[in-house]
């Protein structure tokens, strides 16, 4: 599985924001690990027929066995889309899960940015 980064460049410097996470709705918690392989996420690659879900802070968990692993937990993420008025086929139609990088961080409680600054 390739992770996706997008960043800002910002005087002439890539600072990654978001981590693009393939989508997987198939099971309650859907898993990633940060020392996956990744690819630069441009921004011409957002496109109207685009569909991705935000993940809020309050849906990612951290492994408690590998400190590299973190999880979606998808019913979260099923209850932010409906308190926000979202549509719920849009989660199974999803190419990609958008996790901000403050969030990530805040949840793993590591600098995770350095793992995408080369």
């Amino acid at each position: 599985m390739k992770l996706s980064v997008y960043y800002n460049e910002i005087d002439g410097q890539l600072h990654p924001q978001y981590l693009l996470l393939p989508t997987n709705t198939a099971v309650d918690y859907a898993s990633y690990n940060v020392e996956s392989p990744f690819q630069r996420f441009w921004p011409e690659d957002f496109h109207e027929s685009l569909i991705v879900i935000t993940i809020t802070q309050g849906a990612l968990m951290r492994d408690p066995f590998n400190d590299n692993e973190f999880s979606i937990y998808i019913p979260r993420v099923i209850a932010d889309l409906t308190a926000n008025g979202g549509n719920l086929e849009h989660l199974h139609q999803a190419e990609y899960f958008l996790v901000r990088m403050d969030d990530l961080e805040e949840v793993m409680q590591m600098n995770i940015r350095r793992l995408y600054v080369d």
